[in-house]
């Protein structure tokens, strides 16, 4: 979806003109203000917090360990960095809960705030100011 892959905060949606595919959908949500998943930069670590080499594949599930849900997907991986569609609330807890589904080893993931969100997206969930 257009708003997960954070087109709105880079201005590529304009909302008061235009016609294209699913406009009114688009339009909808985003005035609402319900949009939990965001494509965030995030980073492989180990247990004690060291990076993690090639170890993470695409398609990858991330897991809340604490609840158990399932946060999100990894979209891209290469070596120790990778971008991922991430539930805000679980990704910016700041616990560090979230891992890799079925990994073997422990591989966290840490999600990373770019620095060029607007702050109105990142207000509910600032425990975890780390930016990119």
């Amino acid at each position: 979806m257009l708003l997960e892959y954070n087109l709105a905060g880079l201005n590529a949606i304009n909302f008061d003109k235009g016609c294209y595919v699913s406009q009114e959908l688009i339009a909808r949500t985003h005035h609402r203000g319900v949009i939990h998943t965001h494509l965030l930069p995030i980073r492989f670590l180990d247990h004690v917090g060291k990076v993690v080499e090639q170890k993470v594949a695409p398609g990858t599930e991330v897991i809340d360990t604490e609840s158990g849900k399932k946060a999100g997907k990894v979209t891209t991986a290469l070596g120790c960095r990778g971008m991922g569609v991430l539930r805000l609330e679980q990704a910016f807890k700041g616990s560090g809960t979230l891992t890799i589904e079925g990994q073997e080893g422990d591989v966290r993931v840490e999600a990373i705030r770019p620095q060029w969100w607007p702050a109105e997206w990142f207000q509910e969930h600032q425990q975890n100011p780390a930016a990119a």
